[in-house]
C-alpha cells in the first residue's frame, strides 16, 4: 500500500485552498458585478420616470413660492414712513394685457375630508366684485374668468378649515423670478367666526393686491394693511401706483403698443402719502 508523504499532503491542501480562494473571489466578483448592474439599471429607469413625470406629466416640481403671511423683517428701514412693499412682477403671462382667473366651486376643507360643500353664490359674487374693482382701477388690464383651472393664471378658493389667517396667497415663479401663476385661498371665517360678504370682498382684494405683485402696507387704513381686518375696503391710488410699478415693464411700456424687455421690478416699496 503507498502511503502519501506529508510534503504531497501539504501540496494537495495549499492546492485546494489555492482553488477554494480563486472560486471565492469569482463569485465575489460576480455579485458585485450584478449589484452594481441591477442598481446602475434602478438608477437609469428612475432617471428617465423622473424626466418624464415632470417635463410631460403631472408631478411637476414645485417652484418657488411667494406667501403673503407677515414677516416684520420686511419692514426693516422703513420707520416712520408709510409704505406698500413692491414684490414681483409678472411675466409673458401679461405681455397681452389679460389674466385670467378661476374660481372654485367646491369649498376647501383641509384635514377634514378636502373638498366639502358649494361655495354659496354670496360669497362668489363678493370675490368677483373684488376682482372687478381692480379690473376696472387698473388701466391696460383685463382679468377674465376662464372656463377652468387649467387655463387660468390665477386660482382662486375658498376655504373653511378653522384657520387663523383670512387669506393666502402663493405666487409660483420661473427662473428669472416673474410670476407665472397664483393660488389664492380665501377664508369663509377665522377664530371660530364666519365673514360677511363684505368681508370676504376685502379679503379677495387684499389677496388680489399680493397677485398683483404687492407686498404689505406698514400701516392701518390701506387695503394692503397687515392685518386686512384695520385695512380699507377701496383701494386707493398708493396701490394702483404700486401695481403699475410693480409691473413697470408692461405698463410704462404698453401704452404706445411697444413692449419692454419683462423684467422684475425696479423699485421695492411705493411710499403713500
Amino acid at each position: 500500500m503507498a502511503v502519501s508523504s506529508s510534503d504531497d499532503k501539504c501540496s494537495n491542501e495549499k492546492g485546494d485552498d489555492s482553488q477554494k480562494d480563486i472560486i471565492y473571489n469569482n463569485n465575489k466578483k460576480r455579485k458585485y458585478y450584478t449589484y452594481s448592474g441591477f442598481a446602475f439599471m434602478l438608477l437609469a429607469v428612475i432617471s428617465i420616470a423622473y424626466l418624464a413625470t415632470t417635463v410631460h406629466g403631472p408631478f411637476q416640481p414645485p417652484l418657488l413660492f411667494h406667501d403673503s403671511v407677515y414677516n416684520e423683517m420686511e419692514f426693516d428701514g422703513y420707520s416712520g414712513r408709510d409704505v406698500v412693499l413692491v414684490c414681483c412682477s409678472w411675466g409673458e403671462e401679461l405681455a397681452d394685457g389679460e389674466l385670467t382667473y378661476f374660481i372654485g366651486e367646491r369649498i376647501i376643507t383641509q384635514g377634514r375630508n378636502g373638498l366639502g360643500e358649494n361655495v354659496e353664490s354670496g360669497t362668489v359674487e363678493a370675490v368677483t366684485k373684488a376682482i372687478q374693482e381692480w379690473d376696472s382701477k387698473v388701466e391696460r388690464l383685463t382679468f377674465t374668468e376662464a372656463t377652468s383651472r387649467r387655463n387660468a393664471d390665477i386660482e382662486i378658493y375658498i376655504r373653511d378649515d378653522g384657520n387663523e389667517r383670512a387669506g393666502i396667497t402663493k405666487n409660483y415663479y420661473d427662473s428669472h423670478g416673474l410670476i407665472t401663476k397664483s393660488y389664492v385661498m380665501v377664508s369663509n371665517g377665522a377664530f371660530g367666526f364666519g365673514f360677511s360678504d363684505s368681508q370676504i370682498e376685502q379679503i379677495a382684494k387684499h389677496e388680489i393686491g399680493h397677485v398683483l405683485g404687492l407686498g404689505h402696507a406698514n400701516f392701518d387704513g390701506n387695503l394692503m394693511a397687515i392685518h386686512v381686518n384695520r385695512g380699507s375696503g377701496s383701494i386707493s391710488d398708493c396701490e394702483i401706483e404700486a401695481v403699475y410699478k410693480a409691473n413697470e415693464w408692461w405698463f410704462e411700456g404698453s401704452s404706445e403698443g411697444r413692449l419692454r424687455y419683462i423684467q422684475t421690478p425696479s423699485t421695492e416699496h411705493i411710499e403713500c402719502s
